[in-house]
């Protein structure tokens, strides 16, 4: 008998693209032959973890052979105070990816519609699409989420439209009115779900609180990590705020014991350590500043950003990507993005944007 895997597969599955993290420095030692690389690509907190983190790690090595806690108590205990919200309005999950496959899995059918800006993060659709719903993608305008376009997009069909604050990959902010006027507006049988992965690192004094809108609003969901400035990539760790009812049918849908008892701790420990975000925070800025510098040196246009990332117009060098990876500069092509002709690069520490603005000039040199 010979077993065909693929014929068993649900169309929408069959149909579906296979994200694309980027380049890892050890792919790029075996393609390009290149040891040393600069990784500005994935949007990591360049310092690294808390201290707090490491140490907690530590001490919680000699417990991994007892499975985690499955309500995340101390954790969702912990953001309670942090937020100011009840623990029954929060869910911990496997990174901020696990919260939109839950919010699919609960709450979407086949048929069903999600309105999303076009381009933004593509793990919406991704989820969207496994239940055979339709993703309405609006473009931006500006390098923005256009609100009332999306809004115009939404139907009798639509479930969930999805908002990202910053915005992968422009990082580009939802104002106060903007955020107002979604919520507002949409009709009672459509989620709004709000993606905040990069909150801690906005510093526009306007920008909106999303919380204050969740307490009006319990259709609103808001999404958070502590994969970006907490520094905790690797051990995947975020978290939904959302209404006791949507977070009940979230606990109908998701994996027992979904993160792990490190993943927890460590998540614990960053969350207390507020000299180690602002640090961050601080180093970000001071990196942004640099980069600006850099890029208008050089000549080429930007978006000015909320987030650890700028998002850089190729201009009149559509290989801008190959010409860095060449140089040991790993950053994320546009193309994969939604965003062709540009790369989106990371802000780094000193070192590695001191490297980049070498690799830049460097190209910019040999035209």
């Amino acid at each position: 008998m010979i077993f065909d895997a693929w014929s068993l597969l649900r169309e929408e599955v069959r149909e579906l693209p296979v994200y694309s993290p980027g380049k890892s420095p050890e792919e790029v030692a075996r393609e390009w032959g290149i040891s040393e690389c600069v990784k500005m690509a994935s949007n990591e907190n360049p310092l690294g973890p808390s201290p707090r983190a490491l140490q907690a790690l530590q001490e919680a090595l000699p417990t991994v052979h007892l499975y985690p806690d499955g309500n995340c108590y101390q954790l969702r205990e912990a953001l309670s105070r942090r937020l100011g919200v009840g623990m029954e309005c929060l869910l911990v999950t496997h990174g901020a990816d696990e919260a939109f496959d839950l919010l699919a899995y609960a709450f979407l059918n086949r048929g069903d519609q999600v309105v999303v800006g076009d381009p933004t993060f593509s793990s919406y659709e991704l989820a969207a699409r496994t239940m055979g719903a339709e993703v309405r993608k609006v473009p931006l305008r500006d390098y923005r989420q256009d609100i009332p376009a999306m809004l115009e997009a939404v139907s009798e069909r639509t479930k969930m439209m999805v908002l990202c604050s910053p915005l992968n990959p422009t990082g580009t902010t939802v104002s106060a009115p903007e955020l107002e006027e979604a919520a507002s507006r949409l009709p009672g049988h459509v989620l709004l779900v709000l993606d905040e992965a990069y909150r801690e690192y906005v510093d526009d004094p306007r920008h909106p609180d999303a919380l204050e809108y969740f307490s009006r609003y319990p259709h609103m969901v808001v999404t958070r990590t502590f994969s970006k400035i907490y520094g905790l990539a690797g051990l995947r760790v975020g978290y939904a705020v959302c209404s006791p009812a949507v977070r009940e049918a979230l606990e109908k849908v998701k994996l027992p014991f979904n993160v792990n008892r490190l993943g927890q701790v460590a998540a614990l420990a960053a969350l207390e350590d507020e000299e180690h975000v602002e640090r961050s925070r601080e180093a970000n800025r001071r990196g942004k500043s640099a980069l600006y510098r850099i890029l208008e040196e050089c000549g080429f246009r930007y978006v000015p950003t909320q987030a650890n990332f700028i998002l850089v117009n190729n201009g009149d060098r559509p290989h801008l990507f190959l010409e860095l990876l060449r140089r040991g500069i790993i950053v994320r092509d546009g193309e994969a993005l939604g965003v062709p002709g540009h790369v989106r690069i990371t802000i780094g520490n000193e070192d590695q944007n001191r490297r980049l603005g070498e690799a830049l000039r460097d190209i910019v040199e040999r035209g």
